[in-house]
């Protein structure tokens, strides 16, 4: 009968709104959570890029097997927005908690796009960023 019940219960809640959502971390609980720290990052499971947060709300960001780009972070209401110097032009995502899951999802004009990456863990360590032509 418990069988029975606790799926039908479970849709109740789902339909009457009542179940949990992804939350928008606030800035300064992602600032605290970053700080010194590198950030991983997966899309689709598979290995997508690493931020390192620096003092001063500095970044180094490096896609998987690319090169670091220079790059710092701002708030703008619930999204986190960043610039690298290869385009200064502001980049936001807007990070979502949901349950102990961490993803980023980005916006544009306002609006989630659909593109997403989870989080996947974070260090200490200093990002390992290759020189530029080593062996050229």
């Amino acid at each position: 009968m418990i069988r029975a019940v606790l799926p039908v219960a479970l849709l109740a809640l789902v339909l009457s709104g009542a179940a949990p959502r992804a939350q928008p971390v606030p800035a300064d609980e992602f600032e605290a959570f970053s700080a010194g720290r590198t950030l991983y990052f997966t899309r689709d499971g598979q290995p997508f890029g690493a931020e390192r947060f620096l003092p001063g709300r500095r970044t180094l960001w490096r896609f998987d097997g690319g090169p670091c780009l220079d790059g710092a972070w701002h708030a703008e209401g619930d999204r986190i927005c960043f610039a690298y110097a290869d385009d200064p032009g502001a980049q936001c995502w807007r990070f979502l908690r949901d349950g102990a899951r961490l993803r980023a999802v980005l916006v544009e004009q306002g609006v989630e796009t659909g593109f997403s990456l989870d989080f996947s863990h974070a260090d200490k360590a200093p990002l390992d960023c290759p020189a530029p032509d080593v062996g050229a």
